[in-house]
């Protein structure tokens, strides 16, 4: 790989690695879209490198998170298990798609959540309040809601190459019923075991896929070699803020990620 690419990816996971960490989803969300404009199209070589990256990312964050004492165990087990589950099937179904068509369904997701995130946005703003964030609610959705959950979060991480947090940061939070910070947190940890069985049958599985070979495989490999360093430094340092910023700069920024990955994965900028 040339130098001027070792430092472009480089950046990408320092970046992609904050915002991963910032927002409890990985790190691939970020990757993807900016592989993407910056050397062009290739989904199904992303999507394999992406999986080894949300990997580290969230292995990063999680430690940091359960050191703020944001993990529950009672929603992690649920969500856990179920994720890395569905993540098997995930993965069949993005081998079987083209990567022009991964690109649009990842990009009409983004734009889906974007659009949950303005109307959450607004009510928060109408009630003219933050959440508390100190202590869990006093209930949680049920194991079964949890593990459906962790279900969707494996099946479109495994569809999309994207960590999960994504689409398990919302769910969590609005149907699991926990807070926004914890519901990162937990979507943060949920996504390791999702991530490395992605990961490993996605690599695995990338050889055989048509117009990839050993090449592609290889080629993946050394993108995660590259942005993986400076992904879990981003990640350590995103963890660190979420106890520290506001919860609407979150949202924010949150949004402003979707909107941009969401328009750039439908090939409109």
């Amino acid at each position: 790989m040339p130098f001027l690419d070792v430092l472009v990816f480089l950046t990408i996971g320092v970046f992609a690695g904050a915002v991963g960490g910032l927002l409890g989803i990985g790190g691939s969300t970020v990757f993807i879209p900016a592989a993407t404009l910056v050397f062009g199209e290739d989904q199904q070589v992303y999507q394999a490198s992406a999986m080894v990256l949300n990997a580290f990312v969230a292995t990063t964050a999680t430690i940091k998170h359960a050191r703020n004492g944001l993990l529950r165990r009672s929603v992690l087990v649920p969500t856990g298990v179920a994720a890395a589950i569905l993540v098997v099937v995930g993965v069949a179904l993005s081998n079987r798609l083209d990567g022009g068509t991964l690109a649009k369904l990842f990009g009409i997701l983004l734009l889906l959540i974007a659009v949950n995130e303005v109307r959450l946005l607004a009510r928060t703003r109408r009630a003219g309040n933050d959440e508390a964030t100190a202590e869990p609610p006093a209930t949680t959705g049920s194991s079964a809601v949890l593990g459906g959950i962790g279900g969707s979060m494996g099946l479109v991480g495994g569809l999309l190459g994207i960590g999960g947090g994504t689409i398990g940061v919302p769910l969590l939070k609005v149907v699991g019923r926990l807070p926004l910070r914890l519901a990162i947190a937990n979507a943060a940890a949920v996504t390791i075991p999702l991530a490395i069985v992605g990961a490993i049958y996605k690599n695995a599985s990338l050889p055989d896929l048509p117009g990839q070979g050993t090449r592609a495989l290889v080629h993946a490999a050394t993108i995660a070699a590259v942005i993986v360093p400076g992904a879990v430094l981003g990640s350590w340092l995103g963890a660190s803020l979420v106890r520290r910023l506001p919860l609407t700069a979150i949202r924010i920024a949150f949004l402003g990620l979707l909107l941009f990955a969401g328009t750039r994965m439908l090939g409109l900028h």
